[in-house]
């Protein structure tokens, strides 16, 4: 494993325990939240194979992309904290 990926591992935990938190804080979806989604599944589940097949590899083409955008700002923010750090210690 090379610090680089422990660096990662460290970070997508560390995303994790955040959202597990924002999660349990934030208050439940309302029940028009819950229909809409099961109005959506259905409607995905329904499509013909092909349709289905391309709406389903674009939403998780989607979600690789935004947990990579997390992943990158998180990383980079950490950065800059430690950045941060070393320039008060240093004043």
């Amino acid at each position: 494993m090379t610090e680089q990926d422990l660096l990662n591992m460290f970070i997508q935990e560390r995303i994790n325990i955040l959202i597990d938190t924002f999660h349990k804080n934030k208050p439940d979806k309302s029940e028009r939240e819950e229909e809409r989604i099961l109005q959506a599944e259905i409607f995905i589940e329904n499509l013909p194979s092909k349709e289905k097949e391309l709406v389903e590899n674009y939403i998780d083409s989607f979600i690789s992309l935004l947990a990579s955008e997390n992943i990158f700002l998180y990383r980079h923010g950490f950065l800059d904290g430690v950045k941060l750090m070393k320039f008060i210690y240093k004043q």
